[in-house]
């Protein structure tokens, strides 16, 4: 992954640029977990973005980020669903082209969503099956046609935009002991654990998957 410095990455900064493109989801006291588990546990509803999750955050603020020769160029990313999405949203958001790499196994229903989010200003390729596959081809277009990749995670912006879920989660309780994330490619866990760092180093980062996902 990217390395990050303190100086490198700006949540504040990308809280700001998200401000009227992303929605600050409640966090939603669960009554039922938290009697069953003998303590006040909250939900982070990034289920209700506007994309069904939090991708929008980073694909966002780092397409925003652009310089406007990259923006003529156009992106292209690869995704087999919630990424697919913000990228798709951003570049309508934008006016900025791009070219959505799904594997060819994706589900009609995603793939529908993307079009929907994205609208003229996207192009979807299904191929390969599985997401290394697709994702080959999908570096593979963009250096041949001299357009910027839009990664899942591994970038600066990205991590920024995922991190400004741990602003919004201090800015309503701020004396929190424990945050359970998950962990996929690692950006949102990298952005929380940034912010966390600073400004509630006490609490304690969980990074959690489902049992037999992949190392």
């Amino acid at each position: 992954m990217v390395e990050t410095t303190q100086q490198q990455i700006d949540i504040n900064k990308a809280a700001y640029v998200l401000k009227n493109v992303a929605l600050k989801t409640p966090l939603q006291f669960h009554r039922k977990l938290s009697g069953k588990f003998g303590a006040e546990i909250y939900l982070k509803r990034e289920d209700l973005q506007v994309v069904r999750s939090y991708k929008i955050r980073g694909a966002y603020n780092l397409i925003q980020s652009l310089t406007e020769e990259q923006r003529k160029c156009g992106v292209v990313c690869a995704s087999a669903g919630n990424h697919a999405q913000g990228v798709a949203f951003s570049c309508r958001e934008l006016n900025i082209k791009g070219v959505i790499y799904m594997p060819a196994i994706t589900p009609k229903q995603k793939i529908n969503q993307v079009k929907m989010f994205g609208g003229d200003n996207i192009e979807i390729v299904l191929i390969g099956d599985t997401f290394d596959e697709c994702q080959t081809h999908a570096l593979q277009f963009t250096e041949e046609n001299k357009m910027v990749f839009i990664p899942p995670f591994d970038h600066l912006k990205v991590i920024e935009g995922q991190g400004t879920v741990a602003k919004e989660i201090l800015e309503e309780q701020s004396n929190i002991d424990y945050v359970f994330v998950p962990i996929g490619g690692g950006g949102l866990c990298a952005g929380l654990i940034r912010y966390f760092q600073t400004y509630s180093p006490n609490t304690k980062i969980i990074g959690v998957e489902p049992q037999g996902a992949p190392l």
